[in-house]
């Protein structure tokens, strides 16, 4: 069995942290799926000239990251495709750890991990991830990759899914702002709460709901939705 500081699915190339951002972005926008994203398009998402990112672009294709033309922008290559996802779990896992453990709010949490993104140390970022219990997914319910950056077969639920009686636990949410995280954490919401669905409002679709300390609250439709879970094994 190997070591974990021996398991690498990066390629010979060192990438900067703008580089690296670059290539999370361009996987962001397509989720992996190989369209094509025009360098004004990219240009816009990273807030920055149409000519600095042509000039990146340029650069990421020498070192075969993407596969670029100059009249339909660039793409992932595979190389770039697995260079990215190891980025996205980087960044997914600091995200959480962040938030989670230093409970900073959501605009500091983005900011800075986006830059511990760049710190490349399987042995770090594996230790990371047990430190947090192997998360599945991010605070938004998205997938984090493995190691290997692979993304785990899911399926992802909200409050607003579930039928009365089912039990289940809080893992991310639709929404991050800072407003919506203070009201969640004032409804005891917090990723890994527990919760059973005692009764939905078939009025307005409200639906009433018991936290593990037995405190109850009435979620609207639209708070529901916001909410991922897991459901709990009977």
């Amino acid at each position: 069995m190997k070591k974990i500081e021996e398991i690498s699915t990066s390629t010979t190339h060192i990438l900067s942290p703008a580089e690296q951002e670059y290539l999370r972005q361009i996987y962001l926008f397509d989720d992996g799926k190989h369209h094509n994203i025009t360098t004004k398009i990219l240009a816009a998402v990273l807030n920055n000239r149409a000519s600095s990112v042509t000039a990146m672009i340029k650069k990421l294709s020498i070192k075969q990251m993407v596969v670029y033309d100059k009249h339909f922008g660039c793409r992932l290559s595979e190389n770039g495709l697995k260079e990215a996802l190891q980025i996205i779990r980087r960044n997914r896992l600091w995200e959480l750890f962040l938030y989670e453990k230093l409970a900073l709010d959501w605009e500091q949490v983005n900011e800075m991990a986006s830059k511990l993104q760049s710190l490349t140390s399987t042995q770090l970022i594996e230790k990371l991830a047990v430190f947090l219990g192997n998360p599945t997914y991010d605070l938004q319910g998205e997938v984090i990759p493995d190691l290997l950056g692979e993304l785990p077969a899911t399926s992802c639920l909200e409050i607003y899914d579930l039928k009365v009686g089912q039990k289940a636990t809080v893992f991310g949410y639709r929404e991050t702002s800072n407003s919506f995280l203070e009201y969640i954490g004032k409804l005891n919401l917090q990723i890994g709460a527990q919760i059973t669905i005692l009764c939905i409002v078939t009025y307005n679709s409200s639906i009433e709901i018991k936290i593990e300390n037995n405190q109850t609250y009435i979620l609207s439709k639209e708070i529901a939705q916001k909410i991922f879970v897991h459901v709990d094994p009977n």
